[in-house]
């Protein structure tokens, strides 16, 4: 596993029976889910980084119901068929991250999540684990030698420009995901009295724009355990007073999928 370098020294990592080391005998042992977790204590800025377990659970349930899938199918077709290793930043509980290993099944396919509950559910759903390799990492130091990956992926995640770039190999790809002016524009209008619009991703340092798409859809949810799902997934869920998620949650949730894809190629 020389793709992989030691967040702490940045030596790369070999495999032994517990997981992984390196030159300087940093350990990092893999989880029986079989994901490593790369990030070092001192590295975190909370107990537990990134979004909270029920958050993440909500999340699998309301994605696994195929609410996102256009968004998914969208994606996998935009895939080079000559991709052989991708990187999923942000990968939370690994629904597109295992899409993307499914369109390209000769590819190795890599995801990073802060949050261990996240990267714990992705692993432990994982069919193939041999093409598929999840760690617990920050978006921000990413866990991989130079010029690695053919491509890139940046679902509603954030990212240092740097590290994108530095990753991806020359005239390799990027794929960045964005909520549109009209996602959940519905929903997001009875819970703030001011609707702020999405902020949309500019060109990262390094990269040349050379494509960009615009993904809608209606959205129509007619159950109430689905409806508590979506709530729970989303930062709304902090902001609803007790009797407005209740009314949300009597009646049939109809809404507004809206989505922006840019791909952008390394310089």
């Amino acid at each position: 596993m020389k793709e992989l370098r030691c967040p702490l020294c940045h030596q790369p990592l070999l495999q032994n029976p517990q997981g992984l080391t390196c030159a300087n005998r940093h350990q990092f042992d893999r989880a029986k889910e079989g994901y490593f977790n790369l990030l070092p204590v001192q590295n975190k800025h909370s107990r537990e980084p990134g979004d909270a377990k029920e958050q993440l659970q909500a999340r699998r349930q309301f994605l696994q119901a195929g609410f996102f899938a256009p968004l998914k199918e969208r994606l996998q077709d935009l895939l080079p068929t000559t991709v052989q290793t991708l990187l999923d930043i942000g990968c939370g509980e690994g629904y597109f991250t295992a899409g993307f290993s499914g369109a390209l099944p000769l590819a190795q396919v890599y995801g990073i999540d802060i949050a261990k509950a996240g990267v714990r559910l992705a692993a432990k759903a994982a069919k193939d684990k041999a093409a598929l390799t999840y760690c617990v990492a920050s978006n921000f130091d990413l866990p991989f030698v130079d010029e690695y990956m053919d491509l890139v992926t940046r679902i509603y995640a954030p990212s240092k420009d740097e590290e994108l770039w530095r990753v991806i190999k020359p005239g390799g790809s990027l794929v960045i995901v964005a909520p549109g002016e009209n996602h959940l524009l519905g929903l997001r209008m009875r819970i703030y009295r001011e609707v702020r619009p999405h902020p949309q991703p500019v060109t990262p340092n390094g990269f040349v724009e050379n494509g960009h798409h615009r993904l809608s859809s209606e959205l129509a949810v007619r159950d109430r355990e689905m409806c508590s799902a979506l709530l729970a997934m989303t930062p709304f869920a902090w902001r609803l007073a007790p009797e407005l998620r209740e009314a949300l949650l009597a009646s049939e949730l109809h809404d507004t999928l809206d989505f922006t894809i840019t791909t952008y190629s390394k310089k």
